[in-house]
């Protein structure tokens, strides 16, 4: 019984007919146990390698990894089905095998030789990532200068605009201002023929008032852009303490597959 259900999941994977293969000779039913273990290995591994590549340079997490290593691993069946039960020779199908072979092999040669000698690249990473840190760190730092300067110029202009202002408001804390108003009259004229007639009449009156003067509204707004200024200038100045650690950080977190490619030939070299 164990063994009907072993040959009729070989056949299922390798693609051959499972009347068959049980009516036909012992080398036969050898052979798809035989291509059934191969495959089991071979799947076996690359559900391994694509659960590796994913998590570790796509960033998919567990259950996207997950995914991606059943594809592979449809994706490899269905290339060494389509190998198993080729009957005749083609050269663009040895081409397109030999291509898919160069770069399964590649890929997979890493990720495993990755996991072997991940302390040797870790410590090899540490190495890498210091010497690009020294080859970043002054020009951020001069970024972070320069940007520091313009607040600087910036808080400067708006402490100067609060005290003439300020300054303006104290001498002149009232201003005039003026209301008008609109009147109709109604007068009696006479006509060119001598009778009365009604005319009217419309006057403006100006009236000058002191009113507060309205800079004075300006002076909060003036106050809260100068604390969002020091604000801004605090946060850089935090940053560029913290810029080495920062562009570690940044650095590490940017996990690429030829970066480590790299590191991997330096590690062996």
């Amino acid at each position: 019984m164990m063994n009907n259900l072993w040959l009729k999941f070989g056949c299922f994977l390798t693609g051959y007919n499972y009347t068959l293969i049980r009516n036909s000779s012992e080398a036969s039913i050898m052979s798809v146990k035989k291509y059934l273990s191969a495959l089991i290995i071979v799947s076996i591994l690359w559900v391994f390698i694509g659960f590796s590549f994913s998590q570790r340079y796509v960033h998919t997490g567990f259950w996207g990894s997950l995914a991606v290593s059943l594809i592979m691993l449809i994706i490899v069946i269905q290339i060494e089905r389509q190998i198993i039960l080729s009957t005749g020779r083609s050269n663009m199908a040895l081409i397109f095998r030999s291509i898919i072979a160069v770069v399964m092999a590649v890929v997979g040669s890493v990720i495993i030789d990755q996991v072997i000698f991940k302390e040797d690249i870790e410590k090899q990473k540490i190495s890498q990532v210091q010497n690009e840190v020294d080859k970043i760190l002054s020009i951020k730092t001069a970024q972070i200068d320069a940007e520091i300067i313009s607040l600087d110029s910036m808080l400067k202009k708006k402490e100067y605009e609060r005290v003439s202002v300020i300054d303006e408001v104290t001498r002149k804390p009232f201003v005039k201002g003026s209301t008008s108003e609109r009147k109709s009259h109604v007068i009696k004229i006479t006509k060119t023929d001598g009778s009365l007639g009604d005319s009217i009449i419309t006057r403006t009156d100006l009236t000058l008032t002191d009113i507060p003067n309205p800079k004075a509204e300006l002076i909060p707004a003036i106050d809260q852009q100068i604390e969002d200024i020091r604000a801004q200038i605090t946060e850089k100045q935090k940053s560029r303490l913290n810029i080495r650690e920062n562009l570690e950080k940044e650095i590490k977190s940017r996990t690429g597959f030829l970066d480590e490619l790299k590191t991997l030939m330096a590690v062996l070299t």
